[in-house]
């Protein structure tokens, strides 16, 4: 059996750090959203073992990667020998805080579950999901939703409907010094959490983007960051902002020709500019 669907890209509305949990993992506490822009995936169950085949270079094909993990993970949850080829077409750059690995994690997870029959409910998988990683829980349901600690506490919010440019400039982070400043107490400017929460649980997403920032861009040096923002807000953008821990930025539009317009302009800055829109579900029909 074989099918194929689409892994959502996700953007985060607001990002911020709010301690160490007892398990030495960072609390984060966020409202991320999926977009349109993907990869796609694809799995056929009529072969024994896990393969994997990806379109882009240097992608791990082994237990590394995060989609080979969610099949041998699935299998082991059934029961059943493994059981999965799965290939993966990348549009979602990688290293860019745009959850393109969770992403495609989450849609073997789904893929598999379809073609057996649905034999795990959705805690189950989310179940699965989390022991991937703390953003695969939020790949698999998708839409516009809160997270906290690492992923584990999550809850549904209205639809946050945008026109979103996406630029990812060259440099590279370092996700581990951002966590280093952190932890030796760097000043931070933290987001409103608890107003930013209040109106997008109304829906005014605009009223609570007021609120909301992403502290990691106070914790990392990513030379091109301001000029990326700035280009995007002189286009159009009514927010602009680092995803996740970057070094992807994104902006959000009311219309999605101010987008692209915008997206011309950051091209001369950047070597990848992606327009798509805020989507509702993480895995989708390919």
């Amino acid at each position: 059996m074989f099918l194929s669907k689409r892994a959502n890209a996700k953007i985060n509305l607001s990002l911020d750090l709010t301690g160490v949990l007892p398990n030495g993992y960072h609390a984060i506490h966020t409202v991320m959203q999926s977009v349109s822009l993907c990869d796609t995936v694809s799995v056929d169950t009529s072969f024994t073992g896990v393969t994997l085949r990806c379109d882009a270079p240097g992608v791990p094909l082994n237990e590394k990667n995060t989609a080979f993990r969610a099949a041998a993970l699935f299998y082991e949850a059934l029961g059943a020998a493994p059981a999965a080829a799965i290939e993966i077409k990348k549009r979602i750059p990688s290293q860019a805080g745009l959850g393109g690995g969770s992403a495609d994690a989450a849609a073997v997870l789904d893929i598999l579950n379809e073609l057996h029959g649905f034999p795990l409910n959705t805690p189950k998988l989310l179940e699965i999901a989390l022991k991937i990683g703390a953003d695969v829980p939020f790949a698999l349901l998708g839409g516009t939703r809160w997270c906290q600690n690492t992923g584990e506490i999550t809850a549904a919010l209205p639809h946050a409907p945008a026109f979103v440019l996406i630029a990812k400039p060259e440099a590279g982070v370092s996700t581990a010094q951002a966590f280093q400043k952190f932890d030796a107490g760097a000043p931070l400017r933290h987001p409103e959490n608890d107003t930013l929460l209040y109106y997008f649980a109304k829906g005014a997403h605009k009223e609570a983007l007021l609120h909301a920032n992403n502290v990691f861009e106070q914790l990392l040096e990513i030379p091109e960051g301001e000029a990326i923002k700035r280009a995007m807000a002189e286009a159009g953008a009514y927010f602009t902002s680092l995803s996740g821990s970057g070094s992807a930025y994104y902006g959000l539009f009311d219309t999605a020709e101010e987008a692209e317009r915008a997206k011309e302009k950051l091209l001369t800055l950047v070597p990848f500019a992606a327009c798509c829109e805020t989507v509702q579900k993480g895995v989708g029909p390919a």
